[in-house]
């Protein structure tokens, strides 16, 4: 059966010119991956020049008893897209808004004990900030309307030593060892509410998952990332499973997909995802060691293309529900059935 063991976080992320390549219970201090020595070509590069192709990404994504959805922040160096979407659970209907912000010196946290990601503008407020010390993490939006859709206002907030609460560190070859693709996951509970148009909520208990990556970006980037979140016979189950051309050449023994069942992880190994009938119809999602099995029923679909002189995105976010088994480290089966969840796929050229 495959295994992949979670060992100690290393205090940074690169050490002398190199990274700590593996998978890690806990996380390093800072997502930090500046400092890699040549990664290009082996050509002595000037380090300013190779930050510049660093891009980081942070996505939080939540669900609770009446809705599912998530915040994404992505900077890339010159600006930043900030993305808020949600849906009704009951009805499919989905409320969807985004910003754009200028050149920042951090619009993505680095940092791990404490952190902010944050638009304040009037009329897209949308903040997710973390203080370990404090053993706290929160989401909050205020966003104005127009004709087509209410004002919103939301909070999430979660202690961090809530049951589902885990922290873990994947550090990937990206694709080749001289460059690589961190990213920080965090789950946890959360109590939230959404009002639409200042109507009053009463704040619900969830569960939520943060994703905090830097990676040396290509030219042109493809990404599908897929979460679940919900609970199965009292159990709180929450996992990540995606693939993207910055993967490691061995994605099995380097990749970013994990399981967490009541706060006991399983590190996943690498998984195809596949729409063979169309993005409407069936998603399919499997890997070769028998540990994921799944099919995506889509409900609702947004998609959103942005063209900016020479930077082209094209993102599909997708609401629907999971069918199929997952098997936890210890041989558990879980069995899901319309279980919620979201996949993310993004196409970017810069």
């Amino acid at each position: 059966m495959y295994s992949r063991k979670f060992t100690e976080a290393p205090e940074q992320i690169i050490n002398n010119g190199k990274a700590c390549f593996g998978t890690f219970d806990g996380v390093s201090s800072k997502i930090d991956i500046n400092g890699m020595r040549a990664p290009y070509a082996g050509l002595p590069l000037p380090s300013f020049l190779t930050q510049l192709k660093i891009k980081s990404r942070l996505a939080y994504v939540f669900s609770n008893e009446e809705y599912i959805g998530m915040t994404e922040f992505f900077d890339y160096k010159i600006f930043g897209i900030i993305e808020l979407i949600f849906w009704n659970k009951t009805t499919g209907k989905k409320l969807v808004y985004h910003t754009f912000t200028s050149p920042r010196i951090s619009l993505i946290s680095k940092k791990t004990s404490e952190g902010i990601s944050a638009s304040y503008k009037k009329n897209r407020y949308i903040k997710v900030f973390w203080g370990r010390n404090h053993q706290h993490l929160a989401m909050k939006f205020n966003v104005k309307g127009d004709s087509a859709r209410p004002s919103a206002k939301g909070s999430f907030f979660s202690p961090l030593n809530s049951s589902s609460h885990t922290d873990s560190l994947f550090v990937n070859p990206s694709p080749i060892s001289s460059r690589c693709n961190a990213t920080w996951v965090c789950t946890m509970n959360v109590q939230g509410n959404i009002s639409l148009n200042n109507e009053t909520s009463e704040p619900k208990p969830g569960l939520a998952l943060l994703m905090s990556s830097r990676g040396y970006y290509k030219q042109r980037n493809k990404s599908t990332i897929a979460w679940g979140i919900g609970t199965v016979k009292n159990q709180e189950i929450i996992f990540q499973l995606g693939n993207s051309n910055l993967d490691s050449t061995d994605p099995d023994k380097y990749n970013s997909n994990i399981l967490v069942v009541n706060g006991e992880k399983t590190a996943l190994p690498s998984v195809v995802i596949t729409h063979p009938f169309g993005y409407d119809k069936n998603w399919i999602i499997q890997d070769t060691e028998n540990m994921v099995d799944l099919t995506f029923t889509p409900i609702s679909r947004n998609e959103r293309i942005l063209n900016v002189i020479a930077f082209r995105s094209y993102t599909t976010k997708i609401y629907g529900t999971f069918e199929g088994v997952l098997l936890t480290a210890e041989g558990e089966k879980i069995i899901l059935k319309n279980f919620p969840g979201i996949i993310n796929k993004n196409n970017v050229r810069m």
